[in-house]
């Protein structure tokens, strides 16, 4: 588990439509969309998805509210 991935997978729904379309269609069932994302090859936890949030506000120059 790392930030880096946490870091591939922001930067994947950013740039990729039909991903972010697809788990966006199942972002209210919390276990499916754990495993689409272990399915398409990610792995974090949300404590390394924060930190990887935190990471693109840096990189964009956004702080969050």
């Amino acid at each position: 588990m790392s930030v880096e991935s946490a870091l591939a997978y922001i930067r994947k729904m950013r740039s990729d439509d039909d991903f972010r379309r697809k788990m966006n269609e199942i972002s209210e069932d919390e276990d499916a969309s754990w495993a689409e994302i272990r399915a398409a090859g990610f792995d974090f936890t949300m404590k390394e998805f924060k930190a990887a949030q935190d990471e693109m506000y840096k990189e964009h120059g956004v702080t969050p509210l």
